[in-house]
């Protein structure tokens, strides 16, 4: 993948950082939140872009801060201040005050749950989901476009917030083409996922070390960017799993394009970089055989049932065999980012 030079998730453009004085027709990015997950790969990615392109109207605040409420009073004042023609927040929470036009990245998918979701969630999570949806949502309401990652996810927001459909577009988020030639593929599957709890990646982990045993050999590895104490000890003990620790966006995506396969098995996503991933990349990606997963992924998706062992053997069978060309015009950064920022 594209490496700027810089720190995985700091954005070090010359247009970037503090809230100082810009001219008028500046475009003020928040960035706050981004650390950890699909936000920070987002964020590397605009890095590099900011980096490639040079823009000087482009200034980025709140890189390294969390998203809390003494943040968002500040986060106002700076918009303000910088008289900008656009601002945008990554974070989910829009900007509300008066000023430029107002763009405002949605991309957690539970903010916008479903009662079949929300059954599924554990209490405390559920809560402070809803405690962050009901500010996400009210802040949406000010916004002037909400740009979503896929189809899926305009749905959740169209339906919660049926009077702001005419506002949601729908864009991939951006995924820098790896550079040619690509490795050549290890004997490994690739499972970069946060274990966050309701991911349950412990049972999925367990399904797919069980198909393997039934259609590969023992020398395929599965590659899980997690430590120990987030791996249960039955994991931790089998020989085909290598524990790598929680990885930074430039060595995910290494990973992936290393990896003969992706494995990508959660359901509750907003967009999915494994999936963009491995089809820019030119690997097979063993998901979900979704709407959602089949936009993301193309032609590189090795789609299968949850709950059933044989489909989920299939295909990983397929994987194991399947050579999808790299694809990653969907999603091109500049393309994204010229559009998200407005040109120069």
């Amino acid at each position: 993948m594209t490496d700027c030079g810089a720190r995985p998730g700091l954005v070090t453009s010359a247009a970037v950082a503090a809230p100082v004085a810009a001219g008028a027709g500046a475009v003020v990015v928040d960035a706050a939140g981004a650390r950890v997950g699909g936000a920070a790969r987002y964020l590397e990615e605009l890095r590099c872009y900011l980096e490639r392109s040079r823009r000087g109207d482009v200034t980025v605040i709140g890189a390294g801060r969390g998203v809390g409420p003494r943040w968002l009073l500040r986060r106002e004042a700076a918009g303000g201040a910088l008289r900008a023609r656009r601002r945008v927040a990554l974070n989910n929470v829009g900007f509300c005050g008066p000023g430029g036009e107002r763009w405002t990245l949605l991309g957690n998918a539970l903010h916008f749950l479903s009662a079949g979701e929300e059954a599924g969630l554990d209490r405390e999570l559920l809560a402070r989901a809803a405690r962050q949806a009901a500010i996400v949502r009210l802040a949406a309401r000010r916004s002037d476009v909400l740009v979503v990652p896929s189809t899926a996810m305009a749905g959740r927001v169209t339906q919660a917030m049926p009077g702001l459909s005419g506002r949601v577009v729908v864009r991939p988020h951006p995924v820098s083409a790896c550079p040619a030639p690509v490795p050549a593929a290890e004997p490994a599957i690739a499972c970069p996922v946060l274990f966050a709890p309701y991911k349950h990646m412990p049972q999925r982990l367990r399904e797919l070390l069980t198909a393997l045993e039934a259609c590969a050999g023992p020398g395929v590895r599965v590659w899980v960017t997690a430590g120990h104490p987030e791996v249960p000890a039955d994991l931790t003990a089998c020989p085909r799993v290598d524990l790598l620790g929680r990885r930074g966006p430039a060595e995910s995506s290494a990973l992936v394009a290393r990896a003969r396969a992706v494995y990508f098995p959660t359901g509750l996503e907003s967009f999915g970089y494994p999936l963009a991933e491995a089809r820019a990349t030119g690997r097979p990606v063993i998901a979900r055989d979704t709407a959602q997963n089949r936009e993301i992924a193309g032609p590189a998706l090795c789609g299968y049932t949850p709950g059933d062992p044989a489909s989920l053997e299939a295909a990983v069978k397929t994987a194991l065999t399947t050579r999808p060309a790299p694809d990653p015009a969907p999603f091109n950064p500049d393309t994204y980012f010229n559009w998200l920022l407005g040109h120069a």
